[in-house]
């Protein structure tokens, strides 16, 4: 009995010690372990998984007329979600278009307006301009034959009536020769019959009287024919007269002729209004379009869609829901995007180095180890971006710099918000 108490004893001394060496071994193991991991690698805990994650919002309001899915459904990019009650859409759309064809409608109208105008225009000044270019011409010829007449005539009619008035002064003179002539041939007769003079001064008396009467003739025959030039010359000048008159008629036709050429140009003009006018209603089709455009898209966003391929986690809506444009409805993730977000100390950043290869280990999967990759690495310490700064009296705290790091997720294990452990394999010396 002794014997045994003795064996108990020992076996209380040998086996606690026993334990706590094999303790002590393992610890030592897994400590140099450890070490020797921490040598290589830039271990934190201070990390978890990070995924994409989307809030959908319509971009229209309205009330919750069909709801497609719900939490922990899988959807495709372009699935519909949910739908908006439309008709209010609809009938603004029905507007919108209407008011639209109205205004094209306006301007095809305007538009043939406007070419029918030009057309009527542009034949009235082509007219305008004939009209005046023969008026033009008409007065030139007129101008020059009155021009080539005042030429031709010269002092015609002054020297005409010199000449008349010197030849009627003649004729005169002859009238008193032949009166004296006829006086001295009774004169001689008498005087014959009386026996005083001779034949031969009857005779001469009588031949002097014949030669005076023919000068008479002749005198009357040069005034005649000059009064005729006379009457010619003044008939000249009347006709000088004539085309100065002529000549302002064609004038006055001639700016009648441009007067209408200015209206037919100043009617050219009125067509500026008119395109001004289809300018005015071009701009106001491009709004009344773009109004439907828009009808068109909030018709068409009543109809909310799957931004990305992927799993609704979390439905916030219910039918017959009154929405109201940009509030969150549903939250969608991507199972297959995800990656690791790991803040290490600033101690040990220079140890980290883009494309480094990384462990990650996963609380829920302490059996498993994922391989990573680092991405980028953050250009600011997580304290620059808290709400509240650091202020007041300083206090050194060792800060932490944002490591992102991709890990595939193929079979999906990997969800947004778990624990892990990385060791990111640091630069060879």
């Amino acid at each position: 009995m002794a014997d045994k108490e003795r064996y108990q004893g020992k076996l209380r001394v040998i086996l606690p010690a026993i334990v706590l060496g094999i303790g002590a071994i393992i610890g030592l193991y897994y400590g140099i372990d450890y070490w020797i991991y921490s040598m290589k690698h830039v271990v934190t805990d201070d990390a978890r998984i990070k995924g994409r994650m989307v809030s959908v919002a319509p971009e229209v309001s309205g009330v919750v007329r069909v709801l497609h899915v719900e939490e922990g459904q899988k959807v495709q990019a372009g699935q519909p979600l949910l739908e908006l009650s439309n008709s209010s859409y609809q009938l603004r759309l029905q507007e919108a278009q209407a008011q639209a064809e109205m205004i094209e409608r306006r301007l095809e109208e305007a538009k043939r307006t406007y070419d029918l105008h030009v057309r009527r225009a542009e034949s009235q000044i082509a007219h305008a301009e004939a009209e005046v270019n023969v008026k033009e011409s008409a007065l030139a010829e007129e101008r020059t034959a009155l021009v080539l007449e005042k030429e031709q005539m010269g002092n015609q009619v002054d020297e005409a009536d010199a000449a008349l008035k010197q030849t009627e002064s003649a004729l005169q003179e002859r009238q008193v020769q032949v009166r004296l002539a006829e006086t001295n041939q009774k004169r001689a007769q008498a005087l014959f019959k009386d026996g005083i003079v001779s034949v031969e001064n009857r005779d001469q008396a009588q031949e002097m009287l014949a030669q005076a009467q023919a000068r008479l003739r002749t005198a009357h025959e040069r005034v005649a024919q000059l009064r005729a030039r006379w009457k010619n010359a003044l008939a000249a000048r009347k006709r000088i007269k004539l085309l100065a008159r002529k000549i302002q008629t064609v004038e006055a036709e001639v700016a009648k002729a441009r007067a209408n050429l200015r209206l037919a140009q100043s009617k050219q003009d009125e067509s500026l209004v008119l395109k001004e006018r289809m300018h005015i209603l071009g701009a106001q089709l491009k709004e009344a379009r773009a109004k439907a455009k828009r009808a068109q898209n909030d018709l068409n966003d009543t109809v909310l869609r799957s931004p990305i391929t992927g799993v609704v986690s979390r439905q916030r809506v219910e039918e017959g829901q009154l929405i109201q444009r940009g509030q969150p409805v549903l939250v969608l993730s991507d199972p297959q995007e995800v990656w690791v977000l790991a803040n290490i100390k600033e101690s040990y950043i220079r140890d980290v180095v883009e494309g480094r290869p990384v462990d990650v280990r996963v609380d829920a999967y302490p059996d498993r180890r994922f391989e990573g990759k680092v991405d980028v690495i953050g250009s600011a310490a997580i304290s620059e971006f808290s709400l509240f700064p650091p202020t007041g009296t300083f206090t050194k705290v060792e800060q932490r710099i944002p490591v992102q790091i991709s890990v595939p997720n193929t079979d999906g294990l990997l969800k947004p918000g778990m624990m892990v452990v990385v060791g990111i394999v640091k630069e060879d010396e």
